[in-house]
């Protein structure tokens, strides 16, 4: 079996995105992924301009406190015919180009104003307050580079550059379904034996938060025939197929068997838990990800390996999920072979950040990752002691 990290470097070394692109309006390119590099149009800033409101004083000594007011500089204005002489000063506003012969900028509640005298209790520090053309970034320089999320900073960020189109990736097409006659569609009376399905609307709860379109491909049953024609017909209009369930070894799991007579199995069954079963292969131009009928197996095993796949897919760069160090509050002795993921709460206490387990951790107790904020990893055959330093993964980007 695959270890965790084994399995996410295999997994995503075989992903490339598609090499189709499109141009979108910087209005509709929100969370999309660039798909090639973007250059910086013009030098930002663009010239000499002030950060603060307040005097810009000419004190090429940087000794004086005492200057006369000679002229008056907002932003907008044109400051070409403006220039200070030594001991000269110019009221001036944030964002407003500098005088020539300015060499600081002091704010204005550290200053004294009696009509045209200035008067400052120090000197001014040669440059403070003072944003230098270019400083940020140099016309032709990367602003952003190919595979960068265009999230609401970097949207800022084009724009600022004059960026009314951008180049992104095409969506991802994903087609999910659920496999097991025991399923039943939540809203319809339970018959005898069966269970709603929770795996197949957690799936596309999580896609919402990536840029795909989703096809709801419904509940697959326990018959190898229909699931065969099934993958095969969503594997002509899809990027992505993602199942649940039928993927391990019992008489009724046809899944993966689908997946091996009409495609190519690459990688079944890894050394974590919850998650064993998981798979992953292709059939045709669609990539097919295998999980857990488990529903918490399912959640972690989103999470941990297709969220970084689909990333990838879609051409972000960064597509591995990111840990961060905590500080176990709980005792963990019972040994498990298998790397385990735990669902946990972090806080912090006395600068450090905590992770407590969730009540239940058991493989079909949802409850545990309806109130997690993190997945802890235990490492293989690793007892924990309290204060024991372990990797954590955000599950939704912030803890509460």
């Amino acid at each position: 079996m695959l270890d965790y990290h084994d399995a996410l470097a295999t997994l995503l070394a075989g992903l490339t995105p598609p090499a189709a692109d499109e141009t979108l309006p910087l209005s509709a390119a929100a969370n999309r992924t660039l798909s090639r590099a973007l250059p910086a149009r013009v030098d930002t800033p663009s010239f000499d301009n002030s950060a603060m409101d307040g005097y810009a004083l000419c004190d090429p000594d940087a000794t004086r406190t005492a200057f006369c007011v000679t002229a008056r500089v907002a932003a907008g204005d044109n400051a070409a015919g403006v220039a200070l002489e030594p001991g000269e000063a110019a009221r001036i506003f944030t964002g407003a180009p500098l005088p020539a012969g300015a060499t600081a900028v002091v704010a204005q509640e550290d200053t004294r104003r009696d009509e045209d005298a200035l008067h400052l209790d120090q000197p001014p520090r040669a440059g403070q307050h003072i944003r230098r053309r270019a400083e940020e970034y140099a016309a032709g320089g990367v602003l952003l580079a190919e595979g960068a999320r265009l999230t609401p900073a970097a949207i800022a960020l084009v724009a600022s550059q004059g960026y009314a189109a951008l180049p992104v990736r095409p969506r991802l097409a994903v087609t999910v379904f659920s496999s097991g006659n025991e399923l039943a569609e939540p809203g319809a009376e339970l018959l005898p034996g069966q269970i709603y399905d929770a795996n197949r609307y957690q799936l596309i709860a999580w896609l919402a938060g990536f840029d795909v379109t989703v096809r709801d491909g419904g509940i697959l049953p326990d018959d190898a025939a229909h699931t065969r024609a099934a993958l095969a017909e969503a594997s002509l209009a899809s990027d992505v197929i993602l199942t649940s369930g039928g993927v391990s070894v019992g008489e009724e799991d046809h899944v993966r068997a689908a997946l091996e007579a009409i495609g190519t199995l690459t990688a079944w069954k890894l050394a974590i838990k919850p998650g064993k079963p998981f798979a992953w292969g292709q059939a045709g131009r669609a990539r097919v990800f295998m999980l857990p009928g488990n529903p918490v197996a399912t959640f972690v095993t989103f999470f941990l390996l297709v969220a970084p796949a689909l990333r990838a897919l879609s051409g972000e760069a960064a597509a591995a999920p990111r840990a961060l160090p905590v500080r176990a509050a709980f005792v963990k002795g019972k040994l498990e072979p298998r790397r385990e993921f735990l669902r946990a709460r972090l806080r912090v206490e006395d600068g450090a950040l905590l992770a407590d387990l969730m009540a239940g951790q058991g493989s079909a107790m949802l409850s545990a990752c309806a109130g997690a904020d993190a997945l802890v990893e235990i490492p293989p055959a690793a007892t924990v002691a309290e204060g024991d330093l372990l990797n954590a993964y955000l599950i939704n980007g912030a803890f509460q």
